[in-house]
């Protein structure tokens, strides 16, 4: 049996949106037998599944708690009633103080490759839990071929066949109405107007600051805003001060942490998505906006060669100089983006949760099946 700690769902951030997709293409493929364990206040989110199939986790009201959860209480859970199950997470963070097998997903490494980028004692921490983890771990999933290479090189005492990599699927909401009683008016008023737009939290990772020197430098070029939609991270105050020097407040839009219907709109208005992030172990958003149809400029390393392939212009994302000529590309008419466009709808419907639970299940059959019991008990 598979037992999938669905303890981070939700509808509103990356991780949570992940484990829900997973949580239920894993149930739904009838394949294996999969027990979720679920927060008793997002119980509403797993209508698909059987009422005997949740794991039921009370009073998870914060990340201290939830951990302490997945530490100590599930294995103790898993290893009483579920014996000869198997735990995946859909995160780094594996029960450490166990033995009870479990398997592990690491998006990315940024955290050792960019350790400028994350405050001390967030390197402390990440560094930690991932290398116990790692250490303790079953089998390891990574959502890129990228980002199996970082662990490879990181982790030097990791077999290659122990690590997994499959691309995670993504939510295609481009066709879904939006609702516009939920949209802010700032919002809506800055959607009328031409603009780039570009969705992330506001972090030295993210590169927010060059991408800010980059419209400074074509703002006399091009008749269009950039808006800016995430929230504050650490060191956000660098690119704030970047708009004020350049005098971009009128040029320049912040919008702050949005809700989905905010992102669908801004989605479907702008003139184009940029996304010049320094790291990414996939790079989701320059995803999504391929499915509006848009035109995408995205940055040339890590993962995002690989996962947006021939469908976007690519940029360096160390040279503000280079960001500013992509910009300048969406205003050539010799820059083919309607055929990029078009790959990338192909390209799209690769990344579905389907495909990615379907990968996961052959990865658990392989890692399991010569203990014959244990087969038998949660193979279908």
């Amino acid at each position: 049996m598979i037992i999938f700690n669905a303890l981070q769902t939700s509808l509103s951030a990356g991780i949570g949106r992940t484990s829900y997709g997973i949580a239920k293409a894993l149930y739904q493929s009838n394949e294996v037998k999969v027990k979720l364990v679920v927060r008793k206040e997002d119980l509403k989110l797993f209508n698909f599944a059987d009422r005997n199939d949740l794991i039921i986790a009370e009073g998870i009201d914060g990340s201290l708690k939830r951990n302490y959860y997945e530490q100590f209480i599930l294995p103790k859970l898993v290893k009483k009633n579920y014996p000869n199950s198997i735990i995946y997470f859909a995160d780094t963070m594996g029960p450490i103080f166990t033995k009870i097998p479990f398997v592990i997903t690491i998006n990315d490494l940024a955290f050792k490759t960019l350790k400028k980028s994350f405050s001390f004692k967030s390197t402390i921490w990440k560094n930690f839990i991932t290398d116990l983890s790692v250490k303790r771990c079953r089998h390891i999933i990574t959502i890129s071929n990228f980002s199996k290479s970082e662990v490879l090189k990181h982790y030097k005492y990791i077999e290659d066949n122990m690590v997994t990599p499959i691309h995670i699927g993504f939510n295609n909401f481009s066709n879904e109405d939006i609702n516009i009683d939920i949209v802010r008016d700032k919002i809506k008023e800055n959607c009328k107007e031409k603009y780039i737009f570009t969705v992330s939290t506001i972090s030295p990772r993210k590169n927010m600051h060059r991408l800010v020197e980059a419209f400074n430098l074509v703002k006399n070029d091009i008749n269009c805003k950039l808006i800016i939609a995430g929230k504050n991270g650490w060191l956000y105050d660098e690119v704030y001060g970047l708009v004020d020097k350049y005098g971009l407040e009128n040029n320049v839009i912040f919008t702050g942490g949005i809700n989905d219907e905010e992102l669908k709109l801004l989605y479907k208005n702008c003139e184009a998505f940029i996304y010049p992030s320094l790291y990414e172990g996939f790079g989701l958003p320059p995803v999504e906006a391929l499915a509006y149809g848009k035109k995408v400029i995205a940055s040339n390393t890590t993962a995002m060669p690989e996962v947006l392939k021939d469908s976007v212009e690519y940029v360096n994302p160390n040279d503000e100089v280079d960001i500013a000529r992509g910009i300048r590309t969406l205003y050539e008419t010799e820059c083919d983006f309607e055929e990029r466009i078009r790959k990338g709808q192909d390209i799209i419907k690769e990344y579905t949760w389907n495909n990615f639970a379907s990968v996961l299940i052959k990865v658990f059959k392989k890692e399991f099946a010569n203990n014959m019991e244990c087969e038998r008990k949660w193979i279908k």
